[in-house]
């Protein structure tokens, strides 16, 4: 009896197509007619013929064969998950403590944007346009002081540096330009903390507004304008050496432009509430990746794999195990009617067929 062919496949043997040879069989059932032959009822003298224990018995161990051959392949298979358990128990574990991090993201996700999204500013696209303008003037702003370090005879690599790192710093003097817009929506914010609900209580910063905001966007920009006009004079001068006044006022003035326009992108960019709003969501979108990783673990697939196979295989082997009690019980017909002078022809009138071993009481009641 072949079990299994794969790592996970059972493997029966084919069941036998016991039709095959019915037809002709049944062919050579004769039953006398009663012109000729008298039919003669099972004896009630003899309660149960030996062949009928006989094939009685051989049908219980073909339910106990298939039971242990099922039980033998199930074994393949419930060992390995056995040995899965300490790995997998872990696993899941740290499935439903990711699961209640889930959860909690979601909700904090939700509170927020509940309470929050009143008071978003910042436009739809917003934040994408910033980010694929601002990559944009950097390196516009690097290109023209590379070609002009080229120029002076520079070495190509390190021009390239000393330009990246001047745009860089030409795009970040109009960071300002986001702290004067978060100034802004601070400001317009503002309430007393008692006015607040008890929702918004959690994100009373939002609300607090600013008290020394004012001072210190008045510092980053002194700041910012100390980088713009350092860099315009640099590249005023580095142009002016190599291609004239003309050509470096231009790219000066091209610099302070970049500068500009940094702090404006920065400025319809900049939306704080929009920004923690975003951050829930990655928070989310985060934790379920964790969970999705976690759940997908392989001693947890591996050992759910296993013990449905091993179920599998057994049901399949109670199920052929039950086939095969119900052909023997048939076989054990087959002996009955093929020896109609001691068996008689069948049943007396009221007899239930169809156990082995039953037979009429005398009362006529069956036992």
């Amino acid at each position: 009896m072949s079990r299994r062919t794969g790592a996970a496949r059972v493997d029966f043997p084919a069941a036998e197509d016991a039709t095959s040879s019915w037809d002709e069989t049944t062919d050579e059932i004769a039953l006398p007619r009663i012109d000729e032959a008298t039919s003669v009822p099972r004896s009630t003298e003899v309660g149960t013929f030996y062949s009928e224990d006989e094939y009685g018995r051989l049908a219980e161990e073909q339910e106990q064969l298939w039971s242990a051959a099922g039980e033998a392949v199930a074994r393949e298979h419930t060992v390995p998950a056995r040995g899965l358990d300490a790995a997998a128990d872990a696993a899941l574990e740290l499935v439903a403590e990711s699961s209640k991090a889930v959860a909690a993201a979601y909700e904090h996700q939700r509170h927020a944007a509940r309470v929050l999204t009143p008071h978003v500013r910042r436009q739809p696209g917003a934040k994408l346009r910033y980010w694929i303008a601002w990559p944009l003037l950097t390196l516009g702003e690097a290109s023209g002081l590379w070609s002009a370090a080229i120029s002076w005879g520079d070495v190509p690599a390190i021009a390239a540096g000393q330009a990246l790192s001047a745009g860089l710093a030409g795009a970040c003097s109009g960071l300002v330009g986001s702290e004067l817009k978060q100034l802004q929506l601070a400001r317009m914010r503002r309430r007393e903390p008692e006015s607040l609900s008890a929702d918004e209580l959690r994100y009373q910063r939002l609300f607090a507004g600013t008290e020394n905001g004012a001072g210190v966007v008045k510092l980053v920009g002194v700041i910012s304008i100390v980088v713009a006009a350092l860099l315009a004079f640099a590249v005023f001068a580095l142009r002016s050496s190599v291609e004239g006044v003309s050509s470096g006022l231009t790219y000066g003035l091209i610099a302070v432009a970049t500068a500009l326009a940094s702090g404006l992108l920065g400025y319809q960019a900049e939306d704080d509430v929009a920004d923690l709003l975003s951050t829930y969501a990655k928070r989310v979108a985060r934790a379920e990746r964790h969970h999705r990783r976690l759940a997908g673990d392989a001693a947890i697939r591996a050992r759910a794999e296993a013990v449905e196979a091993a179920r599998s295989a057994q049901a399949e082997a109670v199920l052929r195990g039950h086939a095969a009690n119900k052909r023997v019980q048939a076989l054990s017909f087959r002996v009955l009617r093929r020896n109609p002078g001691v068996a008689g022809h069948g049943y007396a009138n009221g007899y239930v067929s169809g156990v082995i071993g039953r037979r009429l009481r005398q009362d006529g009641g069956a036992r």
